[in-house]
């Protein structure tokens, strides 16, 4: 059976046409190479349940693209586009996509993907499919046409060097350096050294509390070695319960057992809490979203802090990346929208299904209440008791006129 290579399934074989390429200078730091951070982050049961809450909400938003003419809105106007939207390459769809990168976003503060474009391929720019890439380091490079790229090398040692302008690129924390998002380094190891410091001592006084059960007082001067022995013999034969089943002991003249009282202990959950709010804040996440027990305004508020950044810089990159100058002057855009997380009340979906109907189909309106598109859905409802404001005046004018 042959191995076969997943970097040359998805980037191809390598073309040996690359000009000479140099190291790319920022203005503040001579290293522009990025390093995701090995700290065994995802290994926290505490920050995996942030990241992948965020994740799974990422998840659930719904790129689309649009096409904005003098006249019209036209929805998905690109067949091919329609499909990549739908299953941006052929290991994903587009949720397991937006939960990648929302996941490599949280953890290394950059998020990656890769272009595969193919000139055969009918449509906008002849995308053939968008990859997320995991790598070990990215190094940014430029060429003697002030063209920029970058090198991924993966954790195989396999590398693969791409133009930016066929990359994906999401930052967070994105301040220090000119290029990269700043690493979680330096805030989150002290949060994470805390919490095991924490676990480890409540795990150490629960052995404790639960191990020292009494204190046998020999009679007689023993040697250590039969010290040992009467001691492991009184623990198998009357402190295991599997042994000592008729659950009857005798006396023994060589030494006297005293029983200790240990109380158990009851870790403080004041101080279990409190670095893992740490996380949680930092994530911009809480516990009601972890748990689904959240209020509409809680939703609102988590929304529009840790996944509509998401959301607007996805739409900012796929327009940018997947259209050229002339694709976009043609208003050509994808954005990612969160029809898909209508968490409003039924009181506020009522409210605005009544009074704010004209700006919804009956498809749409439906899709607000979890239900699937019904034929001839796609019509917008007008209230007869509303008037275009351009013919306001003419009505206006024309009954005065009557009158």
């Amino acid at each position: 059976m042959s191995v076969r290579s997943m970097i040359t399934n998805i980037f191809g074989k390598e073309e040996k046409h690359y000009k000479t390429l140099h190291v790319f200078k920022t203005l503040n730091d001579e290293n522009t190479t990025f390093y995701n951070w090995n700290g065994k982050l995802y290994d926290s049961s505490t920050i995996r349940t942030a990241v992948g809450t965020n994740a799974t909400h990422a998840g659930k938003l719904n790129p689309k693209h649009v096409r904005y003419t003098k006249e019209e809105v036209i929805v998905s106007p690109n067949d091919n586009i329609l499909h990549l939207l739908n299953r941006p390459n052929k290991y994903m769809n587009m949720f397991d996509y937006n939960y990648k990168m929302m996941t490599q976003r949280d953890l290394n503060n950059n998020a990656f993907a890769y272009i595969d474009r193919d000139k055969n391929v009918p449509g906008m720019s002849g995308v053939k499919g968008i990859y997320p890439l995991d790598s070990s380091r990215v190094e940014v490079l430029e060429d003697d046409e002030n063209n920029i790229y970058l090198k991924f090398i993966f954790k195989n040692g396999l590398y693969k060097i791409a133009p930016y302008t066929d990359v994906i690129h999401i930052r967070k924390h994105f301040n220090d350096n000119d290029f990269w998002g700043a690493s979680n380094k330096k805030t989150l190891i002290p949060k994470l050294e805390t919490q095991t410091t924490t676990e480890q001592g409540i795990q150490n006084a629960i052995r404790n509390t639960a191990f020292i059960r009494g204190i046998l007082e020999f009679k007689q001067v023993l040697q250590q070695e039969d010290i040992d022995k009467n001691v492991s013999d009184f623990s198998e034969r009357y402190l295991d319960i599997s042994n000592n089943k008729k659950g009857i002991a005798y006396t023994d003249p060589r030494y006297q057992f005293h029983e200790t009282k240990s109380e158990p202990f009851v870790p403080n959950k004041a101080q279990m809490d409190y670095t893992k709010q740490e996380i949680y804040e930092y994530f911009n996440i809480n516990e009601n979203i972890i748990r689904g027990k959240y209020t509409e305004s809680e939703w609102t508020a988590y929304f529009e802090t840790a996944i509509e950044p998401y959301a607007i810089q996805s739409s900012l990159e796929w327009t940018e990346k997947l259209f050229t100058p002339t694709e976009r002057a043609y208003g050509n855009e994808v954005i990612f929208e969160a029809n898909r997380l209508a968490n409003a009340s039924n009181q506020t979906k009522i409210t605005i299904c009544k009074d704010l109907k004209h700006l919804f189909t009956v498809n749409e309106q439906r899709e607000i209440w979890n239900m699937g598109p019904v034929p001839g859905g796609d019509k917008r409802l007008q209230s007869l008791n509303d008037v275009d404001a351009n013919k306001a005046n003419e009505y206006q004018l024309g009954k005065k006129e009557e009158n």
